[in-house]
Parts: structure tokens; sequence; C-alpha cells
């Protein structure tokens, strides 16, 4: 439910699909809905009951924080005035509720037990709102890590009035946390005291008791400002929760006649709800038409102990702090591959839910636990959403890769007004219907593999052969285009091959098939065993590969390496490994060959690369050439004299990077993306990469 305000940036709105489908689904494939709800005993655990406290925002400490992640959104440069809470109790999910209508933009981070402090999660309100009486609005409930402290950055509220003195905070190495949308934020240095090198002061007083504490905190915009004047930090309510951690059981729900070939799923009692927190009868549509995919942004790092506690956090905010009576989505998945029962009433059964404004009819949710506009979805979760969806299109009858007619039923939260016409894909994000982020850029790459899994669950229950809970291995759908991995076309290694032709290569910075294999070999076996100096000395080969593969042999993300066509690759390494130097993104637009390309990419093509996350780096090739590069969200553009500017992104971009950057056999690209009959194509130096946008199938070739 997270809404994408990366604030300075315009948003394109999300394309929705205008093809209507012609195929029905066969007399056999149509399924009816189940009459009798699937049975949930399961294993089971005693009820948890979450920690959960409120108090007011205003009874926070004001602190003044100079923080590039947040002075770089919005207007004006210098501090930013953020609310600090430290509690006695430990808590590891935050949020904030306020009554009636209002328009916040809210960030928050926690800090950890060594004083660093987390990214700042961005935290939008969720798009339901409940007429049940007491019932609030509010942000995402964010999980932010185990901590004690929390921040909150936020706009059009003032939180200064209830405040006479705040702390000033500046980053102990003078560079601050990276951008709230960022994957990983250098941390920041916490409210320390004197003895640390953060500056911590008190502000004086001003004249009326008021400190003069900067007041631009206002500069990070809302997108939709619809009054100028500021909420009272008096009005708000912070809330901190903590589900707590348990051992997953090992079975999932008990079986049913109607749940042939469910996937292992935990029930409510396997996490351990609590059905006193429910306050009301599930209410039920005429039917199941569709599946919504979703995120619950905050902090990816969990582990698989906490992930039910991230569950009942979530369940305990909606169904009692916001009023909501349960949680708001039918099903949710965590990044190890845990599939769990959400709304109350029978995962085979239309259970109304509360997660997509204005389609929330007849539509039945699956969200990831986790933020993934920021990092990509573990293949687990994937496989897991996919298949969970499948049989869940195989009781509602139908076609995962099919779609529908939907009519919105209007809401604020959705740019299709009321009875808008929608023809959907069967299995959609939400972003396709809100105006949301959610659920993250790479989890919306993977949409079309998600399908493909459901489609092939959905096809292995018709055909007799899935088991239920999770016996079946299903048979790997087609890879599609995504921004994970591209798909890998497995072939015999012959130990060795010939020499691609690359000019002007050194002994010390390999470039052809056979040496920049062994080079990545290298790389996984100093890092798998914690020798990273392999890595380091890449450092010298001044590439984007040194950085890249640096970084991610420091951090043990290599993988294994496989073939694509004649190159071997290294499964998992992308471009978004390749780690920014410089922050001046001003400097991309400036340098008049990358600005063209940019423009000629984006009138083209549309905003495919997403915005800039660096400045322009420069760096000495093997053969002396002088290279440039800039990083953007979704991808890179570099430039050197013998090819010119060229952009990259996708799955072509990320084939170029995992078969070793501009280290690699095919050197640097001399071509934008072009259409060669069915297929999409970039030339190289030294070779090309096609991608078939049918199948999802890349495919490598050096000269």
């Amino acid at each position: 439910m997270l809404h994408k305000r990366r604030l300075g940036t315009p948003q394109a709105r999300p394309v929705t699909s205008a093809i209507l489908a012609a195929a029905l689904v066969a007399s056999a494939a149509a399924g009816v809905e189940a009459t009798k709800i699937l049975q949930t005993q399961g294993s089971s655990i005693d009820p948890v009951t979450p920690t959960m406290s409120t108090e007011s925002l205003a009874s926070g400490d004001s602190v003044v924080v100079d923080d590039p992640a947040i002075a770089a959104q919005g207007e004006g440069d210098g501090p930013r005035t953020v609310k600090q809470f430290t509690k006695d109790q430990e808590f590891s999910q935050f949020a904030l509720t306020w009554t009636g209508q209002k328009d916040i933009a809210a960030y928050f981070r926690g800090q950890r037990a060594d004083g660093s402090w987390t990214e700042w999660f961005n935290a939008e309100p969720l798009d339901y709102s409940s007429d049940a009486p007491g019932a609030k609005n509010g942000t995402d409930l964010i999980y932010i890590e185990p901590t004690k402290t929390v921040q909150v950055s936020l706009s059009g509220v003032d939180l200064t009035s209830a405040n006479n003195s705040a702390s000033v905070q500046t980053p102990a190495d003078g560079q601050g946390s990276q951008t709230p949308s960022a994957d990983a934020a250098a941390p920041a240095a916490p409210a320390a005291p004197a003895a640390e090198s953060t500056t911590a002061t008190t502000a004086p007083a001003a004249t009326g008791g008021t400190a003069p504490l900067p007041t631009n905190f206002g500069d990070i915009k809302p997108v939709a400002e619809t009054d100028s004047t500021a909420t009272s930090a008096n009005d708000i309510e912070a809330v901190f929760m903590d589900g707590g951690e348990s051992e997953l059981p090992a079975n999932g729900i008990n079986l049913a006649a109607d749940s042939d070939g469910m996937p292992r799923v935990i029930s409510r009692a396997g996490w351990g709800a609590d059905e006193s927190m429910r306050c009301s009868n599930p209410e039920y549509d005429d039917h199941t038409a569709a599946i919504v995919i979703h995120h619950t942004a905050g902090s990816n790092n969990y582990t698989e102990a906490e992930a039910p506690g991230i569950v009942r956090g979530i369940y305990a905010y909606h169904a009692q702090t916001l009023g909501w009576c349960d949680i708001g989505y039918q099903s949710l998945a965590d990044k190890y591959g845990n599939l769990y029962e959400g709304r109350y009433g029978g995962l085979n059964k239309s259970v109304h839910g509360a997660h997509a404004g204005g389609f929330n009819s007849n539509t039945w949710a699956i969200s990831m636990l986790g933020n993934y506009d920021t990092v990509q979805p573990t293949a687990a979760m994937i496989k897991s959403v996919g298949e969970l969806a499948g049989w869940r299109a195989k009781v509602g009858g139908f076609d995962p890769t099919g779609t529908d007619t939907h009519y919105s039923e209007g809401s604020s939260y959705t740019f299709y007004p009321s009875g808008t016409k929608v023809t959907l894909p069967n299995i959609f994000a939400h972003r396709d219907v809100g105006t949301t982020a959610c659920p993250g850029q790479y989890a919306y790459a993977q949409m079309d593999t998600i399908r493909q899994y459901a489609k092939s669950k959905y096809n292995s229950i018709l055909s007799g052969t899935s088991t239920s809970g999770g016996g079946l291995t299903t048979t790997t759908p087609k890879a599609t285009a995504t921004a994970a991995a591209p798909t890998t076309t497995q072939a015999q290694s012959t130990g060795g091959t010939t020499n691609t032709g690359n000019t002007g290569a050194t002994s010390n910075t390999a470039t052809n098939a056979t040496t920049a294999t062994e080079l990545l070999d290298t790389l996984i076996n100093s890092s798998s065993n914690g020798n990273t100096s392999n890595a380091a000395s890449l450092g010298t080969a001044g590439s984007l590969a040194a950085l890249a593969l640096g970084l991610a042999a420091s951090q043990g993300a290599l993988g294994d390496v496989s073939t694509v066509g004649n190159v071997q690759v290294v499964d998992g390494l992308k471009l978004s490994q390749i780690t920014p130097i410089l922050s001046d993104v001003a400097t991309v637009l400036g340098d008049p060959q990358m600005s063209t390309t940019i423009n000629s990419v984006a009138s083209t093509l549309g905003n495919v690369l997403g915005s800039p996350r660096s400045g322009v780096t420069t760096y000495a090739s093997t053969n002396g050439e002088t290279v440039k590069y800039a990083l953007f969200d979704n991808g890179i553009v570099v430039d050197s004299p013998s090819t010119g500017a060229q952009a990259l992104w996708g799955a072509i971009g990320d084939a170029w990077a995992s078969q070793g950057f501009d280290l690699g056999p095919l050197g640097l690209p001399t071509t934008q993306e072009y259409s060669t009959g069915s297929l999409t194509r970039v030339d190289f130096q030294n070779g090309y990469i096609t991608y078939d946008p049918a199948t999802g199938k890349v495919d490598i070739q050096t000269k």
C-alpha cells in the first residue's frame, strides 16, 4: 500500500493494459466459488498479542537533522526538523494515525543497536477508510527493525509549536544517508553523547519561548496540497508496535476437498492471530475475479522468525488501531517463500478486503513483506506468490494469464473515476489501479513471472498432477521481462572459450570470455572465504566492473556461473549493484552527450531509466579511453569517444552486468535498444544481446 512520492521528481502514471481478452476459459477450467470455508486449524501456536503503545506526535523531541536524505527532498537547502521518540521498551514497527482527511508525506527511520540508522522509509497514507465508529486514518505500519528510537520526517505538519528546544544532528561522516528511495542508506549518526563525533547541541530559546528551529521542515512537499495551513502535531498520534518472534509450524492449512493443489499456507492459528481482536464477521463478495499484488513497504532486513511478528503487527494495526476489524489483505508472503492466511473468512471464499481503494470488490490480495521499490524480491517469494495466485485463480475459475473488465468504485486513491470501465490482467499490481508505487519497481517487473508461475500451478491442478501443501515442484515457467536476472540457457561448459577480439586489453584486466569468467570465479571464492583483497584490487582497473564486482564480492552477493548464448555469466549480478561515487545528479543534465541520450530515450520510450541516482563518474579504460557513466533508478548511461553515449536498462542491461560489465567479453554498448524482427537488440563493441518480449529469453553472442 505504498504510495509513490519520490518528491521533486515527476512520476509517469502506470499504463494499464487496453487490450481486451477474446479467449474464453474452457469449461473444464471454469471453477465455482467454494461453498465450504476452507478449514484453517492446521498446526497452530498460542495466540500472540503484539505490544502496542501510542502517544501524541507533539510529545516527541524536535531534532534538527542535517541529513542529505531529507534536505534533498523538496526546495531549499539546510537541515530539517524531525520528531524523535525514544522508548524504554523495544519496538519494530511504527506508524502515524489521525482522524479526518489529511495530506501528509512522512518518512521514518530507526536507530540500530550499534548507533547507526536505517534508511528513511517512505510511509504513505493507507488507501482505505472505515466508517466504523472510532475508525482512524493513518500511514502504512512500517517495519523499521527492532529499535528503541525512531525519527519522523514530515511535511504539512507544524512540528515546532509544542516544543521550546531542539537538538541538532549532523552525520558523523559529513555525508549523511542516501535518499529515502535508495536501496541502502549510509548511516547518519544518532542523537549521541557529546563524546561522539556527532554534533548535538540545544538551540537557544527564541522570544516567546519558542526555539529558532528551521522553518523549512515543510519543504518535503506532499503530492497534492489540499490546505496551506499545516496540521498541528497535537492532531497526530505515533504508534509503536512489536509483534515479536516465533517459529513457523511445519504444516500449513488442513486440506479440504476444494483445496486441491493449494501450496503450503500458514493459517491464522499458525502465525498466532489473536482472534479476539476481530470486531465483526467477514463480508463476502459474490465471486473473485482478479488477484492484486502488493508489498507492505518498510525494511527488508527481517529474519524468518521475525516475519510472523510483522504479520501480527499489521493485523493489530489494521484491526484495532485503524478500526478495520481485521487485516486488510487476504494473504501475505515473506521473502523466504512462506505464505500466510490473512483476512478471516476462508482463503477459498470471496472475502471482501481492504487493500486497493476503488477496486476492493471481487479482488483478492497477496501482499509481500518488505519494500520492493528498493531491492529485488527473492526467487522463493516470487514462486510462492505465483503458486498461491494460481491455486486461487483455479478456485475462482479464471485464467491467471487472462484479462477481465472491472468498474471502478471511485476513491481518492485511484486515478479511475467511479464507474470507469477498466480492462485489467487477472493478476495485476496495485499500481495498475492506484496512485501508488506498490508493489515497487522490482516486484512490478516480476509480474509476468508471477503470472507464469500461476499458470503453471493452475494447469497442474487441472491436469491432476499438482499436490497440496507445497509438495509439488512445478515446472519452472518461462521467464519474462523483469528487472531480475535474465533467463539463462544452460549449456555444458567447455572449460574455456576463444578470445573475442577485444582490443587494448592488458594482462591485468582481462577482457576475453575465459579470463572474465576466471575473474568472477576468483571473486566468488574470495568472498565465500571472507577474503575481499581480490575485490579491492579491482580498484586499480578503474572500471564499472571494479565497483560492482568489488561490492558484490564483499557482500557475498555473487552467484553461480552459468551460460547464456556463448558467454558465461554470474547469476543475479545486476546494474543495480554499481555503487554511486558522485551524488551531484545535476552534473548528469549538465553533460551534453548524456543529456541528449536521456532525452532521446525518454521521447521514444518514456521514463524507462527513472531518475538519476549519481553524478557523472569518469575513469580510464584499459585502452586508454576516458569513459563516463551515470546511474539511474532503472539503468545506466555510458559514454566513451569510440562508442558515444548509450543507455542500458531492463533485462538487456542486467544481462550485460552479469557478463562482467565493461570487463566482460562484450565491452561497452555501441547502440540503444532497437527492434530486429520480434526481438529487441543492443550491440556492443564485441557482440550483441537480444531479448524476446514474448518469451523473456535473453541471448548473448560475441563476435
